[in-house]
């Protein structure tokens, strides 16, 4: 039995059916009254189901394993991230407003650019001449303006705007929605959407389509919504298009001082007003960190006033600030401190052994991490770099075949990865896209090509050609290539060297992608989510089926990446101004939202805060440059 706070308890055991607010600031316990509100109402209704709706697919998990041991868990509760029960609707019921079958979701950044530059081509402007100059800097200032197109294509869809609404705020650029449509029409005719458009989609088929909402309130009567204060507005209006008129028990818990996602359009305005007045909620608040010592609750404090209220049995912990004179000096610093603490072992403020899997070192981006890394290696130390969801792409030219061949499989107008495929394996593009056969008229092509490999690519574009897309037989389609890149392997000659470029490290290369791919597939059947190739192709991309990373040594995490998690030890390194707050931050909301980053980065730590920075820097351009230690440093210092 779960022990809870008053206060916690209250929340867990509330009226079942009503709306509810919590805000729950850093070490609160959130998690666990969210997943104790779901057991409570599991067992006071009969087969009422709920849906737990979060940010991560590693919170999903975390929930599930919390739950576990609940009755009927699989069958009476669905916890997915808000991306992945939208893309549920749309494979389900995109037809309904016409979309294609088997739509293909373009994640990388550069697929939908290509997107978009062909969506220019087809209107009749010379793109390919417009970057093609000389002068390097106005070549990226060219790169840069069409990246700002995509990046107001993005806006529009987290923001839900209309044609009024972006002709109003745009007139000085009247021809953007026209590109925008233009570009949504391209994505179309190659069969895809973007990661934008999955929310679009679902909330305009929960709109229009009444009945379709209803099937899904049929079973669940509750929905859950953790972090709360990360919403934008598609996220929240697709939430409320879920919940209908019928679904009144809805419960949202967040933290305004955790919101970090203004970049993706998050905004606490939906947790802290706009449930108010959809919903008019019971309201709680919860701001007792169980988690942090006396120091770190401090130092937080200072930088969010009354945010954290200590408990009585905290410990007092320790901060240490330090100023070094440079970044190798920094870096050189925080290794010896992590050795003086392997070196002592053990403390009464830190459970166990001190070992490098207590501890992390936090900065406010991944370009910080340099000096770190190297003097971390030059020390012998062990560490991983923490990522986010995503899966790693391919990297050997087999992996990368196999990649854009089932998405060929599956998308036959997919000409993005088509022309990548292509380009990989000599063939020139088919002027037409769509055809049927596709890979074997390249498999039958490749075959009369006298090059290294030849006979192995052809068999994967045939291979992968012959699968039932609703229930591809991987495992036998692994088990054959790993024999065959075995026997290739045993055919090279020894060869001392071990480059990149040399036959037995690609040959390695290829086989540990291979295994990749079939431990992928494995995740996926054993998650339930789907039998078909489209589906495994979804969940990748929605990155639900990632591999959990080895984490071994102590581990270096971006803030973002460490949202959610904790650990006894704390190194928040490169707090100097420009770094953080980002230099980018130039306006009020900014510098909150830098702020919230700052707090995000604090209350990871649960015994111990080191936060250090470097007088001088090094820019990347060889001058050497003093600098002020951040603004939430010196707050914290006061």
């Amino acid at each position: 039995m779960i022990s809870l706070s008053p206060e916690q308890n209250e929340i867990v055991n509330a009226p079942i059916g009503q709306p509810m607010r919590i805000l729950a600031s850093a070490g609160s316990g959130k998690t666990r009254v969210l997943t104790e509100r779901i057991r409570h109402i599991l067992k006071s209704t009969k087969k009422e189901g709920i849906i737990a709706l979060t940010f991560t697919n590693k919170a999903a998990e975390e929930m599930q394993y919390r739950l576990e041991n609940c009755e009927n868990i699989e069958e009476r509760v669905w916890i997915a991230t808000i991306h992945s029960v939208a893309q549920r609707v749309l494979e389900q019921y995109g037809h309904t407003i016409g979309l294609p079958s088997e739509l293909q979701i373009y994640e990388k950044d550069e697929d939908r650019m290509e997107v978009f530059m062909q969506s220019l081509r087809e209107e009749g402007i010379d793109i390919d001449e417009y970057l093609n100059v000389d002068n390097s800097r106005e070549q990226r200032n060219r790169e840069k303006n069409l990246q700002r197109y995509m990046n107001e294509f993005s806006l529009i869809k987290r923001d839900l705007l209309t044609e009024e609404d972006i002709v109003s705020s745009h007139s000085e650029n009247l021809v953007l929605w026209e590109m925008y449509q233009d570009y949504q029409n391209a994505l179309l005719n190659s069969g895809g959407i973007d990661y934008d458009d999955i929310l679009v989609y679902a909330h305009q088929i929960l709109l229009t389509h009444e009945w379709i909402g209803n099937v899904y309130r049929a079973k669940y009567k509750h929905v859950c919504v953790d972090e709360g204060q990360d919403l934008n507005r598609a996220q929240y209006e697709f939430i409320k298009a879920l919940c209908g008129e019928t679904i009144k028990s809805v419960l949202i818990v967040g933290d305004p001082d955790q919101m970090i996602y203004g970049f993706n359009g998050s905004s606490i305005q939906y947790l802290c007003k706009q449930f108010d007045n959809d919903f008019s909620p019971i309201k709680f608040k919860l701001n007792k960190n169980y988690r942090s010592s006396e120091a770190v609750i401090s130092a937080a404090n200072k930088l969010k006033p009354q945010s954290q209220v200590g408990h009585e049995y905290a410990l007092k912990g320790q901060l240490i600030i330090k100023a070094l004179d440079d970044e190798n000096a920094e870096a050189n610093w925080i290794v010896e401190e992590i050795k003086n603490l392997l070196h002592l072992r053990m403390d009464s403020d830190i459970e166990g052994e001190i070992t490098l899997d207590k501890m992390v070192i936090i900065a406010r981006n991944r370009f910080i991490f340099s000096r770190i890394e190297q003097a971390l290696t030059n020390n012998g130390i062990i560490y991983s770099i923490r990522k986010g969801e995503r899966n790693q792409e391919p990297e050997s030219l087999f992996g990368k075949i196999l990649d854009h061949a089932i998405r060929i499989k599956l998308n036959s107008k997919d000409w993005v990865n088509g022309k990548k495929l292509c380009n990989l394996l000599n063939l020139n593009p088919p002027t037409k896209w769509g055809q049927d056969d596709l890979l074997n008229t390249w498999a039958q092509q490749i075959s009369t090509i006298d090059q290294n490999n030849s006979d192995l690519y052809s068999t994967i574009l045939r291979s992968v050609n012959e699968w039932d897309v609703s229930n591809p037989n991987i495992p036998k389609f692994v088990r054959d290539f790993e024999r065959k890149l075995k026997e290739l392997a045993d055919s090279l000659p020894i060869n001392e060297d071990t480059s990149v470029e040399n036959p037995a490290e690609e040959l390695k290369r290829s086989l540990d992608e291979l295994n990749e791919f079939s431990e992928s597939w494995i995740r996926f059947k054993r998650k339930g989510t789907g039998d078909s190739l489209s589906a495994f192709r979804n969940a990748i991309a929605l990155g639900q089926i990632a591999k959990d990373v080895n984490e071994n040594g102590i581990t270096l995490s971006t803030v973002h990446t460490m949202k959610g998690l904790e650990k006894d030890i704390v190194f928040l390194m490169g707090m100097c101004d420009g770094v953080f707050p980002d230099y980018r931050a130039n306006t009020q909301r900014e510098i909150e939202e830098e702020r919230n980053n700052a707090f995000v980065a604090i209350t990871r730590a649960k015994r111990w805060l080191y936060i250090t920075y470097p007088k001088k820097r090094v820019m990347p351009w060889g001058d050497e440059r003093l600098q002020r230690p951040s603004r939430f440093l010196v707050e914290i210092q006061e």
